[in-house]
């Protein structure tokens, strides 16, 4: 009896040696094709700011390359005020990154970077529903700024969303007890295999830090999204306006998208729109007045979510060299801008 518990005993504990070995290696394997982005992002209006004056923030996020030319996947709320990004691999190595996609409904980005260092590979994203719950997950990212960290824990639940208006996508959120904290957000979480299985999203917490409540965009999605062909960041923070809440702030045309903030030498900027300068609260929630609506894109009425995916759809089928056309209000006047995709 004694010879069988000593055998089960050198069993378990050659068995737990094997797993640490494996995720040791799959450590060494990965790590440096994640990254750190350091973010200087315009600040958001806050309660009680009426006079609203742009300025920015820094913040700090995590990435995972997937491809060699220096695309980068992250969450959409690490990137989409962002000024500048600099892209910080595991060696030390610096690169400047730019926003190419953000899609916010699901919180996911692409980011470029301009360099890449020699001998690092791509992350392999899994195919979709490719796991499990109750299989072993790893996050790398730099929880609180502390860089390239390793957290161990389970898939703990499985999160389907409803389907996006206009689309075939329906979310889904993959749950983990991985230790997870800011500065993890937008970075990769790995199957065993060292495939890519979610981008991390957020955590449900009281405290404010890891209490076992990750949760990362799935794998499932961020094909369907890439798949979805994104339309290109057009640089402005917008609040699509429902009859309810045009009335609220006087727009007799009862629909639209209200550009709260401009973002610095994006597309917006170039053509000129306008942000919003006056912050109310509406509900619980800052909102910046005073800026232009977006009524229009190619003809298409921003009325409501599928309107807005229709004209995104339009926006990206559009050929290099054809025209775009844009109206909107400013000043309570109607404004008609043309652009030629370049």
């Amino acid at each position: 009896m004694k010879h069988l518990i000593s055998l089960v005993l050198a069993m378990s504990l050659c068995a737990c040696a094997t797993a640490n070995d494996s995720i040791k290696q799959l450590f060494k394997s990965v790590n440096p094709s994640v990254v750190e982005l350091h973010v200087k992002a315009l600040s958001s209006p806050q309660p009680g700011e009426v006079k609203f004056h742009a300025a920015t923030a820094s913040s700090l996020g995590s990435g995972a390359l997937v491809t060699s030319s220096g695309r980068i996947l992250t969450a959409s709320h690490v990137v989409d005020r962002a000024t500048s990004i600099e892209v910080i691999y595991s060696d030390g190595t610096k690169s400047r990154g730019h926003v190419v996609w953000v899609d916010p409904i699901v919180d996911l980005a692409m980011i470029h970077a301009e360099n890449v260092p020699e001998g690092i590979s791509p992350l392999p994203l899994a195919k979709s529903d490719s796991y499990s719950i109750g299989e072993q997950v790893v996050v790398i990212g730099a929880p609180l700024g502390v860089s390239h960290s390793l957290s161990v824990g389970y898939l703990s639940g499985i999160r389907d969303g409803q389907e996006i208006p206009g689309t075939n996508i329906k979310p889904r959120l993959l749950q983990t007890d991985a230790a997870i904290n800011k500065g993890n957000s937008g970075g990769p979480m790995f199957n065993l295999k060292g495939e890519i299985i979610g981008i991390v999203s957020y955590i449900l917490s009281q405290s404010g830090g890891s209490e076992g409540l990750g949760f990362v965009v799935s794998v499932d999605t961020v094909h369907d999204v890439i798949n979805s062909d994104p339309m290109t960041f057009l640089g402005f923070i917008p609040t699509l306006l429902n009859p309810e809440l045009s009335q609220a702030i006087n727009n007799h045309a009862g629909y639209g998208i209200l550009i709260q903030q401009v973002i610095p030498n994006t597309l917006a900027d170039v053509l000129g729109f306008k942000g919003g300068t006056i912050s109310v609260l509406i509900g619980r929630t800052p909102i910046l007045l005073g800026g232009d609506i977006l009524l229009t894109i190619n003809g298409i009425e921003l009325k409501d979510l599928e309107s807005v995916i229709k004209a995104k759809q339009a926006f990206v089928s559009t050929p290099i060299g054809q025209e775009i056309t844009f109206t909107y209000l400013r000043n309570g006047e109607v404004e008609e801008l043309v652009w030629v995709k370049d």
